[in-house]
């Protein structure tokens, strides 16, 4: 069941806004912050260096494995484009440019 109990029974505090110009801090207050943020860097740099021990490298025979690996992906990769241009370009275009050529169109007609 729905509580309906109006939201006046909430005890809610407001507080006044700050009598100094915006932007402008106390010295003291600038100071815990810098601090802080100097606080938060440091704890940040000890976490990174604590996963950075987690950290498990792959073995000589795996990394030579896998670079292998990419090297023939992209070489077949390299391969079926190659493959593809050169059938666009002979079997579609070849015919296409013939045509062109004997009805007047193409390069050096003048």
């Amino acid at each position: 069941m729905v509580n309906a109990e109006p939201m006046a029974n909430q005890n809610m505090t407001v507080t006044a806004p700050s009598e100094q110009e915006p932007g402008k801090e106390p010295k003291k207050l600038q100071a815990e912050k810098e601090a802080s943020g100097i606080k938060a860097v440091a704890q940040f740099m000890k976490e990174v260096a604590i996963e950075h021990r987690k950290i498990t490298w792959p073995d000589r025979r795996q990394i030579v494995r896998e670079t292998w690996s990419v090297i023939f992906l992209v070489s077949a990769i390299t391969v079926m484009v190659l493959g593809i241009d050169w059938v666009l370009g002979h079997v579609i275009f070849g015919p296409l440019e013939h045509w062109a050529r004997l009805h007047g169109a193409g390069v050096g007609r003048g």
